[in-house]
């Protein structure tokens, strides 16, 4: 489970590097990369998308270089990841996640408060607390992604202590004070809950300067 204190040492590294401008760049992923793979995540209702999309809307008109900054139809909760990067995935490997989310509908009445934003090096996001709650789905998920690599879970479906949404990605590494001050400002927005969010298979779709969000399978 993430904490306040998690958070606030990932936004004082963050903060440093949007003064300085060494943030951690991140590029549009190719065949293999262990970053934007097939995922399980949670997608907010409307009216927090809303929020949220405004918020990424007000820090993209702050900052100075070009990076990607989230629309409301791609903001979503990553609950564990489970595959890499593929141009193409094995209808096989779909169906056998949805298989299993659908067989563990018991461990999805999940709960997060969402408060912020927040940030580390790679880019600014509103930060998650969620008592918890995603836990139990996080580890099931892993066990099923072992399922389908003989016992061993690739290494990007481990259990995450963070749950987050994502509200930009840097794309250049340049100073971005305003941008950081504006966060540091708002650190203590309360934007809601995700206890209305639809429970989603998704993956990604790359290009130059963005990231698509596609929807496979819902669960609720």
């Amino acid at each position: 489970m993430a904490t306040g204190g998690k958070y606030d040492v990932l936004w004082d590294e963050a903060r440093r590097s949007l003064y300085e401008g060494t943030l951690r760049v991140d590029h549009a992923p190719v065949d293999g990369d262990p970053r934007w793979g097939l995922s399980l995540v949670l997608l907010p209702p409307a009216d927090l998308a809303a929020s949220v999309s405004a918020a990424a809307a007000e820090l993209g008109s702050l900052y100075g270089g070009t990076h990607h900054v989230y629309n409301a139809a791609d903001l979503h909760l990553t609950v564990t990841s489970l595959e890499p990067y593929r141009d193409e995935i094995p209808r096989t490997t779909i169906e056998h996640y949805v298989d299993a989310v659908e067989r563990v509908r018991d461990l999805l009445h999940v709960n997060v408060r969402l408060v912020g934003p927040g940030g580390s090096p790679s880019g600014v996001f509103v930060q998650g607390f969620d008592d918890d709650t995603l836990v139990p789905i996080r580890r099931q998920m892993r066990e099923t992604a072992a399922d389908l690599h003989d016992g061993v879970a690739p290494p990007m479906a481990f259990v995450r202590d963070t749950a987050h949404i994502s509200i930009s990605v840097h794309r250049q590494a340049v100073p971005e004070t305003s941008a950081a001050d504006h966060v540091q400002q708002h650190r203590h927005t309360r934007f809601g809950n995700m206890a209305e969010a639809t429970v989603a298979l998704a993956r990604y779709r790359a290009s130059k300067h963005s990231m698509r969000l596609e929807v496979l399978h819902t669960v609720r």
